[in-house]
């Protein structure tokens, strides 16, 4: 039995076309960021840590908007190779998380390529389209989460 797919409703189902979206945004700042071997997502990471003193798992799991199995696929990396360090974790035990120097250091040497992304998807978009779609984009998200 052969289904046909309803492409009206695919090009207009928002799930559908803000994940096409954010999979190209990702792979253009990827392009920019691989050289430093650090892919966007976790570029994040590293940002998010070095913004505070520490941050346990949950914490930073809600503020990335992210489960906690894809935060920790995204931290193996860069605990590994010395970016980041946990702490704690166990059973029933809660995990801290911080930056550490190298991972200060990876930042630094990251924020150039970041900000070429950065400032040519702005340029694309344009500063005002931009800062709508982000207000857009915002609200949309705090109404959905109630």
């Amino acid at each position: 039995m052969s289904k046909e797919l309803d492409m009206a409703t695919m090009e207009n189902c928002v799930c559908f076309n803000l994940r096409w979206v954010t999979r190209k945004v990702t792979q253009f700042y990827d392009a920019e960021m691989r050289r430093h071997g650090i892919r966007p997502t976790q570029g994040t990471i590293l940002t998010s840590l070095n913004a505070r003193e520490s941050w346990n798992m949950a914490d930073l799991s809600d503020w990335l908007g992210t489960d906690r199995t894809t935060l920790v696929r995204n931290l193996r990396p860069l605990q590994r190779d010395g970016l980041v360090q946990a702490v704690g974790g166990g059973r029933g035990n809660r995990v801290e998380l911080a930056i550490t120097s190298k991972g200060r250091k990876q930042i630094k040497k990251l924020a150039p390529a970041w900000r070429s992304a950065q400032r040519a998807a702005v340029k694309t978009l344009g500063k005002k389209r931009w800062s709508a779609i982000l207000s857009d984009l915002e609200a949309a998200a705090l109404a959905l989460d109630k």
